[in-house]
């Protein structure tokens, strides 16, 4: 009974992680390039399960009287757990603008902006981008855009962003964003800030397939209907674990004071 308790609380605390995805992916539903995180679920490792008899010694003495020989019975499964926690780069749909430093990348799900932040290169889809004092493209959180040639630097005025990422002004090549695709996309790593971090094995190469568009905004690929329907799954299934632990509580309780009774007497 002890083991029924243990694992309708692991599936209630699986439960709990995948509402907690969930609420992260609905409140970044208005996010620019927000990529919606997916909950991995897998099985606990199973326990094997023996039975011990004695031999009795009767198969034409190949066996020794009185050892025990263990016979399998067969696995015990112990609940779920968390298995991964990764993001889906699915493309969000885009949304004009107007405004010259907007950018939305094009792809197949596979395509990245580079900036630099204080902790080192990171990437993004959000492409919500201006203009600081300096020059530099930064942005909205003030961290430098790359390009070929290191930070951004844009002229003042409307400036034209071609389609693989040229900067132009006044018919003059200013700079090439950075656009960087990767070959293993599970090794890049959702940080916050709507970062992305190479954890040193996705990589990193510079993009052949994107397409840059100015005057557009990539909104976040999270489904508010999607999400809600999964969110109440959730519930209904974390509720469920939490009425059977309360079963099993209960048992275990009336095991307890049985077994008191019984010796007792």
């Amino acid at each position: 009974m002890v083991r029924g308790l243990y694992t309708a609380a692991s599936g209630a605390l699986v439960a709990q992680a995948q509402a907690d995805v969930i609420a992260n992916n609905l409140a970044n539903v208005n996010t620019n390039g927000f990529k919606q995180t997916l909950l991995q679920v897998a099985s606990s490792p199973d326990m094997r399960l023996f039975r011990f008899q004695t031999d009795p010694g009767q198969d034409s003495g190949k066996r020794t009287p009185g050892v025990s020989v263990a016979q399998p019975v067969g696995a015990l499964g112990l609940g779920a757990q968390v298995y991964d926690t990764p993001a889906s780069f699915g493309q969000g749909t885009l949304e004009h603008t107007g405004n010259s430093l907007d950018l939305a990348l094009s792809s197949q799900d596979n395509a990245f902006f580079a900036v630099q932040t204080p902790q080192g290169i990171r990437y993004t889809r959000d492409g919500q981008f201006a203009r600081d004092p300096q020059g530099y493209l930064v942005t909205m959180d003030g961290n430098r855009v790359l390009g070929r040639n290191g930070a951004v630097i844009v002229p003042a005025g409307d400036v034209l962003i071609g389609q693989d990422g040229t900067i132009t002004k006044g018919g003059r090549a200013v700079d090439q964003l950075r656009i960087t695709q990767f070959a293993n996309l599970t090794a890049l790593r959702p940080e916050g800030d709507n970062h992305f971090i190479d954890t040193g094995a996705a990589r990193p190469a510079p993009s052949t397939t994107a397409t840059v568009n100015q005057g557009f905004l990539e909104k976040s690929n999270a489904n508010v209907v999607r999400s809600m329907v999964d969110l109440i799954s959730a519930q209904r299934w974390f509720e469920a674990n939490e009425k059977t632990v309360q079963a099993e509580d209960q048992l275990t309780g009336l095991a307890i004071t049985s077994v008191g009774r019984t010796s007792g007497q």
